[in-house]
């Protein structure tokens, strides 16, 4: 088995109709038009049409989504940051 914490947290987005995610600790809610995952990373949902899991395997921190794929939002995290950090140190 995977230590969750050793994996390394990713997202690949394909044509935007096929997402892979790693570092998947586990799936809060699904529904056709939004997923919400808790990470190693923080929270994420991803919002789009159609949205259906083709593999999902929590021992190896990994998840497949296919569908329309319009948003991928990272959650503020329990200190009031958000992941956006990136962003606002490349745009200072």
């Amino acid at each position: 088995m995977v230590n969750k914490s050793d994996v390394i947290h990713k997202i690949t987005i394909e044509e935007r109709k096929h997402l892979v995610i790693t570092g998947v600790n586990r799936v809060k809610s699904f529904e056709p038009k939004e997923i919400v995952l808790e990470t190693n990373r923080g929270g994420v949902t991803i919002k789009g049409r159609d949205l259906s899991v083709h593999n999902l395997n929590l021992e190896q921190s990994e998840l497949e989504i296919e569908g329309q794929i319009d948003v991928v939002t990272y959650a503020v995290s329990s200190t009031g940051e958000s992941s956006k950090g990136v962003w606002q140190r490349i745009f200072k």
